[in-house]
This record gives structure tokens, sequence and C-alpha cells, in this order.
């Protein structure tokens, strides 16, 4: 079971995580200062976890890293995404692993498809100039990551 001081990690990088992903919809970049921001936000929330837990939690984002360069490697992920999906491991609880499983997922679909509406709509007329809407086939994933993480905090806080 997830306890409230297992999300503070995420809450306190939450700023961070939703300008990443407004930034990756944007330019279709995730800024290197705020991956170095995401990094220190962790690095001063860790003390704050059980000594396991953050343990885990490195060896989480060692194993996403691994596994997302290996697709960078293969041409399939830009190397901000590799980043910012292995710091997003760093605030994800280990009890909550399949339940950020579940919302990344969820965010995968969720992003493409509101951005094809998006496009089609007059609404969106001042957004049209974000690289997101103007570049098909390229996935914003640092905006994917980033709804992931804040579904987590949603779904892990309504459990308390």
């Amino acid at each position: 079971m997830t306890g409230v001081a297992d999300l503070l990690p995420l809450a306190a990088a939450s700023p961070l995580l939703i300008y990443a992903g407004l930034g990756d919809l944007r330019h279709l970049r995730l800024s290197n200062w705020t991956m170095l921001g995401l990094a220190a936000v962790f690095l001063l929330t860790a003390p704050l976890l059980p000594l396991a837990e953050t343990g885990l939690r490195l060896l989480a984002a060692g194993i996403v890293f691994a596994l997302c360069f290996a697709l960078f490697c293969g041409r399939v992920l830009a190397g901000g995404d590799v980043k910012m999906m292995a710091l997003a491991m760093l605030f994800v609880p280990s009890s909550a692993l399949a339940s950020f499983g579940w919302s990344f997922s969820a965010a995968m679909l969720t992003v493409p498809l509101a951005l094809t509406l998006l496009g089609r709509t007059e609404a969106a007329a001042g957004w049209r100039q974000w690289a997101s809407l103007q570049t098909p086939g390229k996935m914003p994933m640092g905006a994917a990551i980033s709804l992931a993480q804040m579904l987590l905090l949603i779904v892990q806080a309504g459990r308390f």
C-alpha cells in the first residue's frame, strides 16, 4: 500500500512535470534544465523515503533507462524522452508500478487522440502553432509521461 510519504516526491515534482509536458506539446522538445530540475527534486525528497524504497525506485529507473536507451538506439524514442521516462520512475512508488503502467498506457492513447481532435477544431486556432499540432506522426512523449504521472498522483492520493 502506498503511503502519503511515498507520494511527496511526486507531488513536489508535479509543477516541473507539467511544465515539461506542456513544453513538449509546444516545441516537441524536453529541456535538459527541466530534467536536471526533476533530478534535483528527487535528490531533495529522497531522504523522506525509506532506504529500501529509494533503492527500488533507483532500480526501476535504471531498468527503464536501459530499455528506453535501446529504443533510442533503434530511433523509436528521442533522447529527451529516454531521460524523462527514467526520471519519472524515480517518482513512482514501488507499490504503484502497475498503476503507473495503466496510467501511462491511458496517456499514450489519450495524448494523440486529444491532439487529433484539437487539430480539427476551430477553437484550437491559437494552439495551431504548437509543434505537436504542426508535425503529424510525432508523439510528444513528455506530455504522455506527465499526464501519466498526474493520473497516478490523483489515483494514489484518492486512496487515503
